[in-house]
């Protein structure tokens, strides 16, 4: 089996990564799954088998992947007693007493986990600083992956650029209908960062300050996408 094609393909895409299991990455895991005396989740194992990925995290003055020598498995029980850090409002139905903390904010002041629930795509956890929590960041770790990847591809685009946005109900009524949604992460409970695509167009919001970002591989769609969303957005101008 050589090709990555289960749970990171599209995020690869975005990463300009070929989707290729590395040997020597392989045999890294098989000795970090003895040390640990765990089984990656498939989804993680994928992740880390690829060669490049990490470099790829590296090179970017984003968010960063753990490496994988440096993966920790972490329990419950030591968040709560040594970090205190609790879970909130983790749906009963993800909740697991293990996770491994795999990604770290570029300042290192936000930290993320799988949780290890038994599930081959497992979801992502962050502590929260603004709940002074655990909560759900993603449900699903690949979906965390490519929205990290679509952050990236888009804030690197020669045609970026940004604005703020205003009623927010109604301009996220208007994207769901138009747009095609991808996945939503979680910095709280009741903060989110919203993306979608249309027609080469790449769009990502920060409820939390209320920012857009945008970027189009087509002049055409992105005229059109722009008629679509500027009774909402104020440009922000070059």
């Amino acid at each position: 089996m050589r090709q990555t094609t289960k749970f990171h393909t599209e995020s690869f895409k975005l990463m300009g990564i070929s989707p290729v299991y590395s040997p020597h990455r392989l045999q890294l895991i098989t000795e970090k799954e003895a040390e640990i005396n765990r089984t990656l989740p498939l989804a993680l194992k994928e992740l880390y088998a690829v060669e490049g990925v990490e470099e790829w995290f590296e090179d970017g003055n984003g968010d960063q992947l753990v490496p994988l020598q440096r993966i920790e498995l972490e329990t419950r029980e030591y968040w709560e007693l040594e970090l205190g850090l609790k879970f909130l409002n983790l749906p009963d139905n993800i909740k697991a007493n293990e996770g491994i903390y795999f990604f770290i904010e570029c300042q290192g002041c936000w930290s993320w986990w799988v949780l290890l629930n038994g599930t081959e795509d497992p979801p992502v956890i962050v502590e929260s600083l603004y709940d002074e929590a655990q909560i759900l960041a993603c449900e699903k770790l690949s979906d965390f992956i490519f929205a990290n990847a679509w952050d990236v591809s888009l804030m690197d685009s020669p045609s970026f650029q940004t604005g703020e946005f205003s009623c927010e109900e109604a301009f996220l009524q208007i994207l769901r209908a138009q747009c095609v949604e991808k996945p939503t992460t979680r910095l709280a409970f009741t903060v989110h960062r919203y993306r979608f695509g249309y027609k080469g167009c790449r769009l990502l919001l920060f409820e939390e300050t209320g920012q857009l970002f945008m970027s189009a591989d087509h002049e055409e769609a992105k005229s059109e996408l722009m008629e679509l969303i500027n009774p909402f957005v104020q440009w922000e101008r070059v």
